[in-house]
This record gives structure tokens, C-alpha cells and sequence, in this order.
């Protein structure tokens, strides 16, 4: 080999490598505290061997292997090169981290610590390289406990990387992967196609699943053709099932149903549920306005309030019937198109208006007892909740009369069967019918311009006086048949309570009403001079034919 000249090799002793530079080196030697390596500049260096331990602790380093490494200092005390691999394994990892940081893409991070505000994570491939990982940053919803990731391995994001530190965002990395996979799990979503998914919560109007990645929601309406009470009657959290898509909206929000999975039961509901018939089903809510029963899965049919009794009296139907009893009904209406059933409970049973009519026809005569008293009459108890009415003009033959004035609650009285309207559910009574009508004795036994009749006077008008007679009817006097002195104000003449005689003229029976003549009476008096004869008979009610025979009727006639 030719021999360098001097300026060669001054030039070569004057050439130094430049600190902070990496360069590869070859290790030579290995000794308890020191790894010597040639590194290319006629020398050797030395490194501390603590700097070969790995993250595991074991030593990772041995003769003739090659390593990268930067000078720190030329000459030591001993005169050799002073290496660093740590600074050489930093600077490389620094590099690394900023592509990662400027291309968007994700670095492996080991947490190894909880600190205020977040974690601390290991994002070093050969040495430890601490980042910070905020609690907001961790999930794309916040955690209270961040114990549980200590020494798990996550995927994140490089948010900031400066002098100060790095900054880690695992959530920018989940919002990624759950938009990618939201587009992958849509494009493969038809509606109407049918999907297996995992419960993953339940609320109050409804259920919310895993489509795998993306979020799907079945509302209430759509878990059960049936009543649903609340959806964690339905399904269960982690349940697997399956579902019908029913929409996707333009926000992307799936709603889904699990009803669909099974044939619809109303299908066909107007053939085998039809009105009249008897059936059976399972009590399964009670509400103010009737009780919901089960006839099969997914078919309720209503029971109204007025179709639960026939005249038990309650506040709410719970007090009758019970959630979960099975009870018989009676269809009465089926509406598939409003998925409705009209049931009734009471038509199991005859109305008991029909049975007390079978038992007693009109006519029939019955006790009672009295269940109210007001000015609309009497209400009278006939059979176990079964009531009647008698109108106050049906309690006296003499006319309408004040209830209240005559009854009192409790007493048993007898009653006169009018009319049962099995229909509208009301049973008239009568009083007055238990006695034969006096009009009737009237009509056969009062004759105009022969009868003579006296009464008490009950009420005075302008032109007329009422007048109660014996028999219990209304005697009328106009005020030109009361006095030959013309027509005086009546109430000069005569006051309420008096009594008074007079002749009938006329009997109305549209009004029930015994026309009468005092004027006429009065006449008669003077021409035949009969007034002491007529006050010895004591009788309120006496023929003309009977005192003077035909004579006396040809007398009258020709008044």
C-alpha cells in the first residue's frame, strides 16, 4: 500500500465526527459497566451498558452486533470517544413520532400511569417515550375510572406534538373507525331486510342495539304486537336478536323493529274473534276508562268501564277485577283496520233489568225499599242493586206532590210496576197505581147539571178558585160562574181554606178536571128554597134527581 504523505495524514487526525450525529458502529467488547464499539474513526468507543437494556429488562447486546449510536464527547479522560445509544434510539423515535404526527396515522401507546387530568402513556418502540392522554380523549364518551386502562395497549392519535410533550387522542381514532364502520354497515342496509344485533341499552320509550359498530333503535311501539309495559319485558342488555329495518332517515338514524320478526296477529282477528261470541283471556292492565285483556300474543281486546258490571257501583275498575286473572267476555266489536276488540264482561250474564222484566211484567205490584228521596221523585230499591224510580205525578191520584215532604230514606213501601226499558236500564214505578183512579168513580158517577159537590178552596187566581173535593180530585170555578154580582175580585169573596158548594157543569179529561158552578147552585137554592133541607143531608156529593126527581131535573134544565 503507498504510504500516506504528511498533509494526508494531518488531515485525517484533524477530521472529527460531528456530535449528535448517529452513526453505526460495530461492539467489540462488553464488560460490567461498558459496551466498546468501533464506530469508523480509527477508535473505539464506549458506551454505558446500562443504555443496552431493553423495556423488559433483559440485556440486549452482544459482540459483533451492529448499533446505532452518537457521539457525546471526542475524548474522555482515558482518551476514548464517548457514545450514546439512548440519545440514538431517542432521536430515531422522535423522527418516527413526527411522521406519525404529520401523516394522521396511529401510534401504539402502553398506559403506565394515572395523573390529574388524563393518563400517561408509553409510545416508544425501543425506549420509553412518555405522551399525555387526556380523560376527554380516552372513549368517545368520558369514563370516570381510568384504573381500568393501566397497562393496556391502545390505539391513538398524535394531536400535538411540540417541546412541551405530546398529546394523545384515542377518541379522534374511535370517531374514525365508528364513522367507517357506520358507512359499511349502511350501504349494506336495505329496509325491510332482516339483521341480527346485540341489546345494548333500554330505555323507557324504547331499545337501543349494535349493528356492529353503528347504533340502531326499535321504539317501543315496534317491540311486541302486544301491550308492552316496559321494553326490559321484552329483551334483555347483551340479548342477541333479530330485527326488520324499517327506516333509515337522513341523519342516518336506523330505526328497527322486532315485531315484524313474527307474523302479524291481527291478521284475520274478524273471523275468529266474532260478536257474540264467548271468549277467554288474561287481565293484563286496568286503566280509569276499562280493562285490557289478553285473548292471544299480541291481541288485547277492551273492556269499558260501562261493559264491566251491570250495577255494582266502583271508583276504578281495579276493585273488580285483577291484573293477571283470566276472565271470560263476550265480543261485542271487531276492528282490524284499528286493531281494536270491544269486549264486555257484564253480557256474560242476563241484564237484570231483562230477569226482573221476565218476573215482573208491567202491573205486577212489589215492595221496595227506599234508597233516595229528591224532588225528582222516589227511588226505590227492588231487587240487590237494582233500582227504580216513581215520578212525583205517580205517587197521588190528586196530582204532582213534594217527595221530600212525604218519604224518608230506608222505609219499604209497595210499588205499582209501570214499564221496564230493559235498553236504557230504567224501571218505572208508580204509588197511585195501587189504588183505583177516582177520575173513573167521577166519570160514572158525576152527571153536569144534576151532581152537587163540595170542597175546601186550595188556591185562588184572577179569573178562577181551585177546589180540592172529597174524592181527592180538582173542582174549577171561573170566576163568572162564582157570583151573580158580577165579576168582583175573587179574593174579596172568598180565602184559601173555606169551604164551599157548588154544581158540576162539565168534566175535562184531558186535565182531570171537575168543572163546577157555585153561581148555578145558588140559583137552584132561591127557586126551590132547598137550603135547609140540602145542609141536614151532611153529604159532600148529592143528585138533584135524588131531592126533587123529575120535576127538579126539568127545573135545572130550563136554567
Amino acid at each position: 500500500m503507498e504510504e500516506k504523505n504528511f498533509s494526508e495524514l494531518l488531515e485525517e487526525s484533524l477530521r472529527v465526527p460531528d456530535r449528535g450525529k448517529i452513526f453505526k458502529g460495530k461492539v467489540v467488547r462488553v464488560d460490567d459497566e461498558e459496551v466498546f464499539i468501533d464506530f469508523g474513526f480509527k477508535s473505539e468507543g464506549i458506551a454505558p451498558i446500562n443504555e443496552f437494556y431493553g423495556k423488559n429488562g433483559s440485556l440486549k447486546v452482544n459482540v459483533g452486533d451492529e448499533v446505532e449510536v452518537i457521539l457525546e464527547k471526542w475524548r474522555d479522560e482515558e482518551g476514548l470517544p464517548t457514545l450514546s445509544k439512548r440519545r440514538a434510539d431517542l432521536l430515531k423515535e422522535s423522527e418516527r413520532l413526527e411522521q406519525l404526527f404529520a401523516s394522521g396515522k396511529l401510534v401504539t401507546a402502553k398506559i403506565i400511569e394515572k395523573v390529574k387530568g388524563g393518563l400517561i402513556a408509553d409510545v416508544g418502540d425501543d425506549v420509553e417515550i412518555r405522551a399525555f392522554l387526556p380523560s376527554s380523549l380516552v372513549d368517545l364518551k368520558p369514563h370516570g375510572d381510568l384504573d381500568q386502562y393501566i397497562g393496556k395497549i391502545l390505539e391513538a392519535k398524535i394531536v400535538k406534538l411540540s417541546d412541551e410533550g405530546m398529546v394523545l387522542s384515542r377518541k379522534a381514532y374511535l370517531e374514525e373507525q365508528r364513522e367507517t364502520q357506520r358507512k359499511r354497515v349502511l350501504s349494506s342496509l336495505k329496509e325491510g331486510k332482516i339483521i341480527s344485533c346485540k341489546v345494548i341499552k333500554i330505555v323507557d320509550r324504547g331499545v337501543i342495539v349494535d349493528l356492529g359498530g353503528v347504533e340502531g333503535f326499535i321504539p317501543i311501539s315496534e317491540l311486541s304486537w302486544g301491550r308492552v309495559r316496559h321494553p326490559s319485558d321484552i329483551v334483555s342488555v347483551n340479548e342477541e336478536i333479530k330485527v326488520r329495518v324499517l327506516r333509515i332517515e337522513e341523519d342516518g338514524k336506523i330505526y328497527l323493529g322486532l315485531k315484524q320478526i313474527k307474523p302479524d296477529p291481527w291478521t284475520f282477528t274478524d273471523i275468529r274473534y266474532k260478536p257474540g261470541v264467548k271468549v277467554r283471556g288474561k287481565v293484563v292492565s286496568t286503566t280509569d276508562f276499562g280493562v285490557f285483556v289478553e285473548l292471544e300474543p299480541g291481541v288485547d281486546g277492551l273492556v269499558h268501564v260501562s261493559e264491566i258490571t251491570w250495577t255494582k257501583r266502583f271508583r276504578h275498575p281495579k276493585e273488580l277485577v285483577h291484573v293477571g286473572s283470566r276472565v271470560e267476555t263476550i265480543v261485542i266489536e271487531v276492528d282490524v283496520e284499528k286493531r281494536r276488540i270491544a269486549l264486555s264482561l257484564r253480557r256474560i250474564e242476563p241484564s237484570p233489568w231483562e230477569l226482573f222484566k221476565e218476573r215482573n211484567p208491567s202491573r205486577t205490584r212489589i215492595k221496595g225499599k227506599i234508597k233516595n228521596v229528591t224532588d225528582k221523585g222516589i227511588f226505590v230499591e227492588v231487587e240487590e242493586d237494582l233500582v227504580g224510580l216513581v215520578h212525583p205525578s205517580d205517587i197521588s191520584w190528586k196530582g204532582r206532590v213534594n217527595p221530600q215532604d212525604m218519604f224518608t230514606v230506608g222505609d219499604t213501601i209497595d210499588v205499582f210496576v209501570i214499564d221496564v226499558d230493559v235498553k236504557n236500564q230504567r224501571i218505572k214505578l208508580g204509588m197511585k197505581q195501587l189504588t183505583k183512579d177516582p177520575w173513573e168513580d167521577a166519570l160514572e158517577s158525576y152527571k153536569p147539571e144534576e151532581t152537587i159537590l163540595s170542597g175546601k178552596v186550595i188556591d185562588i187566581r184572577e179569573a178562577a178558585i181551585l177546589v180540592e173535593l172529597e174524592s181527592g180530585l180538582q173542582g174549577f170555578i171561573r170566576a163568572s160562574e162564582f157570583s151573580r154580582e158580577g165579576s168582583k175580585e175573587l179574593s174579596k169573596l172568598i180565602k184559601v181554606g173555606d169551604e164551599l158548594t157548588a154544581l158540576v157543569i162539565g168534566l175535562d179529561k184531558a186535565k182531570r178536571q171537575v168543572n163546577l158552578s157555585k153561581r148555578k147552585y145558588e140559583e137552584w137554592l132561591e127557586k126551590e128554597g132547598l137550603s135547609s133541607f140540602l145542609s141536614s143531608q151532611g153529604e159532600g156529593s148529592v143528585k138533584l134527581g135524588d131531592v126533587l126527581g123529575e120535576k127538579l131535573k126539568s127545573i135545572i134544565k130550563e136554567i
